[in-house]
């Protein structure tokens, strides 16, 4: 039976209701048929993350599913989860080893409102703060204010500290409207963003959840290498011969002159046999290596 609790356990960004992890993931749990998450009780099954970095060594150790931001229109990817799953590469290695995959993502519009405590005019507003994403997406608007800003790990600890601290009674918060709602907190600007904002996140699941392929795919494959005169090269000739075009290259020098990667792309259903032929033998030629997709990424 403690098995079968982990299987439903689910991780997101901390803190429960305040953030765009926990609104993405209930937009994922809707659409895939995943758990719910539950703060507290008998059926409790949340556990939290203090950074997008924790979740999926959180979901490693304690099983389940999860959402993580990997990308924003605003600022491209995010090196932090990213390199998570390159983290992934010295504890499994194969992916027979690896106990989660991704099973679908997100591009989802996202509403940065501007929070302050109630009874607090803008105009005695002395600072704002919020995660340093949240600050590009919001660029320009934050610039005009002149006001300084003070980051932190997640939106929802931003909304959080003005609520409650006394320190920040007469701050604003960056962040979704549900940490508005849980904080209660008023509302002066419910999209303070300079454009239009959009995040990508995964839907991280344990393998005995199916993986869903639509006419638009994603994927995600990390691996490592010798550092190696043409190593990368040889690669990345893999994908030119298949004629699979790559969205993204990460690098992380590991040590022992030894380098991993993250390779991200996209690619349409007919793509799906020359990719396939591509995964097999990149598998052959590397010497770790973990593959997440190909699977499906919807827009909302």
């Amino acid at each position: 039976m403690k098995g079968h609790k982990q299987m439903k356990n689910i991780t997101f960004l901390e803190p429960f209701g305040a953030t765009f992890s926990h609104d993405a993931y209930n937009v994922l749990a809707s659409v895939y048929g995943t758990p719910p998450a539950i703060e507290s009780g008998a059926g409790a099954n949340y556990v939290p993350a203090a950074e997008n970095r924790a979740i999926l060594k959180h979901i490693c150790a304690h099983g389940g599913y999860g959402s993580i931001a990997m990308e924003t229109l605003a600022e491209g990817r995010v090196a932090e989860p990213l390199e998570s799953f390159i983290d992934l590469l010295p504890e499994y290695g194969r992916n027979e080893s690896c106990p989660l995959h991704v099973v679908g993502a997100i591009r989802l519009t996202i509403h940065f409102c501007l929070m302050v405590r109630k009874g607090v005019s803008i105009r005695e507003v002395r600072e704002i703060i919020a995660h340093p994403k949240s600050f590009g997406a919001c660029r320009r608007r934050v610039a005009a204010t002149s006001l300084p800003t003070l980051h932190v790990r997640t939106n929802g600890e931003a909304a959080r500290l003005v609520a409650e601290s006394t320190e920040h009674a007469f701050s604003a918060a960056l962040g979704p409207k549900s940490a508005s709602i849980k904080y209660n907190l008023e509302v002066p600007n419910e999209a303070f963003e300079d454009v239009k904002a959009v995040t990508t996140f995964f839907l991280i699941a344990p393998k005995s959840h199916r993986v869903q392929i639509g006419k638009e795919n994603r994927m995600l494959i990390v691996f490592s290498i010798p550092h190696r005169s043409g190593a990368l090269v040889k690669v990345l000739r893999l994908f030119e011969r298949e004629r699979v075009s790559l969205e993204h290259i990460h690098s992380v020098y590991a040590g022992n002159r030894t380098y991993r990667f993250a390779l991200e792309l996209e690619c349409s259903h007919r793509k799906l046999p020359a990719l396939k032929r591509v995964q097999k033998e990149l598998a052959n030629r590397v010497d770790q290596y973990l593959s997440f997709g190909p699977f499906e990424i919807l827009s909302k």
